[in-house]
């Protein structure tokens, strides 16, 4: 525990500087917005990171995943966002590791190792209203380094977003349902909600997490649904138009299927270039 809680404070300590703001570029509020939106129209390098602890015989579980997003407007009334969930993980003995499914791995140390990827593209209408939406395909790649590390393998889904915002509250939902080889059939959804105190310009507090319906485990290891929070900063970097968003969120895993987390470290370092 000792290593994680050096973390924490490192990765605090990161949050707490406030980065100049730039008059030629957005604020760091807008910043914020737009990162925390998943039909935002960006280019960004993000990550989403997970390490859960108590996974099998009290071990640890390591989930990092590059998740590059691309947007593409048109002249036709609607944009294109293409992203891509690159997953590198770390599962010990027995683990079961969050969006993987299947039976808990039984083996004798951690092995690591690519994953199998995912593909989106979400098709949204543009819009002047306060909520967007936005549906599309999603398919996997069999990209995994070894079957330990293996998700749906070679397979395909459907992905919707709904999102939207009120003064300092930003909300929304990304709904999808994949299925994959040897009968992988997984149905999640991660809730969005954001709060940007106007007082502290691009800092957030809010959740953003996934819960997973594995239906292919055993009976009473269907769900797994973490509850916490998570704590962000969004700010500008140069006067060329880049940002840098920072996160970090505890998750007590309140349902959790059969060698799954007892809580999660969450954390995220995302580029979103201009």
């Amino acid at each position: 525990m000792r290593t994680s809680s050096l973390f924490i404070s490192a990765f605090c300590l990161c949050l707490a500087p406030a980065a100049a703001s730039f008059a030629d570029g957005p604020s760091d509020e807008e910043l914020a917005r737009k990162a925390q939106d998943p039909l935002a129209d960006v280019r960004a390098i993000m990550t989403d990171n997970t390490i859960g602890f108590g996974t099998a015989d009290d071990d640890t579980a390591y989930g990092f995943q590059i998740q590059p997003v691309y947007s593409i407007p048109t002249d036709r009334g609607y944009n294109l966002i293409a992203r891509a969930v690159i997953p590198i993980v770390g599962a010990p003995v027995g683990a079961s590791l969050p969006r993987l499914g299947g039976e808990p791995i039984r083996d004798d140390g951690t092995g690591w190792g690519l994953s199998d990827s995912i593909l989106q593209l979400f098709w949204t209408p543009s819009t002047t209203s306060g909520i967007k939406w936005g549906i599309g395909p999603q398919v996997s790649l069999r990209t995994r380094t070894s079957d330990r590390v293996g998700g749906p393998g070679w397979g395909g889904g459907l992905a919707g977003v709904v999102f939207g915002g009120v003064g300092e509250l930003a909300y929304g939902g990304l709904l999808m349902h994949h299925w994959g080889e040897e009968g992988y059939s997984v149905s999640s959804i991660q809730p969005i909600v954001y709060y940007n105190p106007s007082a502290l310009p691009g800092y957030y507090v809010g959740y953003n997490n996934t819960v997973t319906y594995n239906w292919d485990a055993d009976s009473g290891d269907h769900w797994q649904v973490p509850l916490g929070l998570t704590f962000g900063r969004t700010f500008g970097v140069g006067n060329a138009g880049h940002a840098l968003d920072l996160s970090l969120g505890g998750y007590s895993m309140v349902v959790k299927p059969d060698g799954g987390a007892d809580w999660q470290l969450k954390f995220g370092i995302s580029v979103f270039f201009p």
